[in-house]
């Protein structure tokens, strides 16, 4: 299969780099959420949350960033998400760990618990989420 490019310069680093500071600034509470989740609003509204905190980077790629708190054993976490834009496509390790690396990942891909989620229509996302603390809110 083809790959996608990744176009990866400055510009890109820099909306990483905001992105990441937006995603503090806005921690989501799992154990909130899982709650609220099955209220239509309540999921519309971090789905806006999520759009909010998303970034796309040159060519097809979409990058989701957010800061989560309270998962079990009250730890807090990195989650990413990242996307092509290109039919049975998706990113591959290599340019994943580069963005995710951006966005504070330490350590090696195969450390984080990592997903396949399907948009809908839309591709499939990788999804990244690696324990950073047990104290809420730090990033």
């Amino acid at each position: 299969m083809a790959g996608t490019p990744l176009t990866f310069g400055p510009e890109e680093r820099e909306s990483l780099h905001r992105l990441r500071d937006l995603a503090a600034q806005h921690p989501v509470d799992m154990a909130a959420l899982m709650k609220r989740l099955d209220n239509p609003r309540e999921k519309r509204k971090h789905m806006k949350q999520m759009s909010d905190q998303t970034i796309f980077i040159p060519l097809a790629y979409a990058v989701t960033f957010s800061i989560e708190y309270n998962h079990p054993g009250e730890k807090t976490a990195r989650h990413m998400s990242m996307s092509v834009n290109r039919e049975g496509r998706v990113p591959n390790e290599h340019a994943v760990w580069m963005v995710a690396e951006e966005l504070g990942f330490v350590g090696a891909f195969k450390d984080c618990v990592i997903w396949l989620e399907d948009l809908e229509g839309h591709g499939n996302a990788v999804n990244l989420v690696q324990i950073i603390t047990n104290e809420p809110g730090s990033a």
